[in-house]
């Protein structure tokens, strides 16, 4: 029997948006980051658009983690190595988890990771996590300009690899 997904996750969202920047062992210094969020009462299918919204126009890649998820920092480390390219191109990256991973813990971690941030309610990553069939963190989903899929492997989870990521990239910004 699967756990479901808000399970893994425990409770308050983040609504101060903010850009900072602090060294880290993860990143370089100088990481540009934005904390956002989407309202608690928005759920179902409606927390997918919610999120992209702001994105309309732009290669996005959707990293579903979680603070405690050692797989998933190891893959931002990884990504690390093609991420400055990809974010000068114009790729949107864009960090979703839950609740589970703790207020505390996201708010440091965060720092040091360039991007968009999302931490959503228990029941918004249940049901976004229902809504995608995800299995398992990390994984990943990219969108085209027009908010079209460009790659997904939300329903396999793991960390695809550094030249999936670039070439479903690549091939999104031509389209």
């Amino acid at each position: 029997m699967t756990t479901p997904i808000a399970d893994k996750q425990s409770p308050g969202v983040q609504t101060a948006e903010d850009a900072s920047s602090e060294n880290g062992p993860e990143q370089t210094p100088s990481v540009a980051f934005k904390i956002k969020s989407i309202p608690a009462e928005v759920s179902g299918a409606d927390i997918l658009p919610a999120i992209t919204k702001a994105y309309e126009g732009k290669v996005v890649l959707i990293d579903f983690w979680a603070t405690w998820c050692g797989p998933c920092r190891a893959a931002m480390k990884t990504i690390d190595a093609i991420k400055p390219e990809l974010e000068k191109k114009g790729v949107v990256f864009v960090y979703v988890t839950g609740e589970t991973s703790p207020q505390a813990t996201w708010d440091t971690m965060i720092k040091k990771i360039s991007g968009d941030h999302y931490r959503l309610t228990n029941k918004q990553w249940s049901d976004l996590g229902s809504q995608l069939g995800m299995q398992g963190i990390p994984c990943y989903l990219m969108l085209n300009k027009d908010g079209s899929v460009a790659y997904s492997n939300v329903t396999e989870g793991g960390y695809p690899g550094n030249e999936i990521i670039q070439n479903n990239a690549e091939v999104a910004l031509t389209k």
